[in-house]
């Protein structure tokens, strides 16, 4: 099995507090709780781009956009989804 390289952060005294604080109320360990913190805040990030390019798109652009979106919608609904 191969290791995992790992490294040192340092945090302050009450912060490592909040995450250990969440860690045992989870049941879970601290690194986990960091982890899922960067990738809730990685995920967020794409969204707020996600939404600053849909602001950005012109009238035309936003039609396009919501009509590519309904067939798409439609595609999905049509039952043919192997279920």
């Amino acid at each position: 099995m191969a290791l995992t390289q790992t490294t040192t952060l340092r945090v302050p005294t009450e912060l490592r507090d909040e995450i250990a604080r969440l860690a045992e109320q989870r049941s879970t360990s601290m690194l986990q709780v960091v982890t899922e913190a960067v990738h809730r805040l990685s995920r967020d990030e794409w969204w707020a781009s996600v939404r600053h390019a849909l602001d950005d798109l012109t009238s035309e652009q936003a039609a396009s956009y919501q009509s590519e979106s309904c067939s798409l919608d439609a595609a999905v609904a049509d039952g043919l989804d192997g279920g």
